[in-house]
């Protein structure tokens, strides 16, 4: 899908064109764009071909991706973290240096103010289901906090939390706007530990207390 922020966003109406991944029957709060950005649901439109300017860093992830699944030499990437994360069964997808979690099937992602997420998380690790924590730095104010199991129906997340569609970079990816890095390192049982419904319990609890 091709999408920009709406007009008065960002103060301007011709912003940049994203790709996106084509948002399924689910309704989530925020999608991240081939190059990283981390987009607000609310906050975009879909756009029409040959309107706007292109974002470069999204076409060149996708054209990595059509140069991998085409079966180019070096397709499948060779850097540290893909083969450890396809060897604990982690839905995750390698090309050249971008290493992507599909949040397609079971998956998920919760971007959680920073302050909120370090107190989530203490919460999470208390009740033996400790998560693994992203910093995007596309999203500077916020945490993402991988899941393993969806809940099955959209959550009323409180304002600022936002669920993430599509895929998101797992470390060692280098984007345009800097490294993906472990805020709290993933285990092989990280995405079996921790749930949806558990990260919203917790959140719930630090929102209570």
């Amino acid at each position: 899908m091709l999408v920009r922020y709406r007009a008065g966003v960002i103060g301007q109406t011709a912003g940049t064109v994203h790709l996106v991944p084509v948002l399924g029957e689910r309704e989530v709060s925020a999608v991240i764009a081939l190059c990283g950005d981390l987009l607000c649901s609310e906050e975009i439109e879909m756009v029409a071909h040959n309107m706007g300017v292109p974002c470069a860093p999204c076409l060149a992830s996708r054209a990595i991706a059509m140069d991998s699944s085409a079966g180019c030499d070096g397709g499948d990437a060779e850097i540290a973290g893909g083969p450890l994360y396809s060897g604990w069964g982690w839905p995750v997808t390698q090309q050249r240096d971008l290493i992507q979690l599909s949040l397609d099937c079971d998956a998920s992602a919760i971007a959680i103010p920073i302050p909120l997420s370090v107190e989530v998380t203490q919460v999470l690790t208390a009740r033996h289901c400790a998560p693994a924590v992203l910093a995007h730095p596309y999203a500077p104010e916020h945490h993402m906090v991988l899941t393993g199991e969806k809940f099955g129906a959209a959550l009323p997340w409180p304002s600022g939390v936002y669920e993430v569609s599509g895929s998101v970079m797992l470390p060692p990816t280098i984007t345009i706007g800097g490294p993906i890095t472990w805020v709290q390192p993933p285990s092989k049982d990280s995405l079996r530990l921790s749930r949806e419904i558990d990260v919203f319990g917790a959140l719930r609890t630090v929102i209570r207390d």
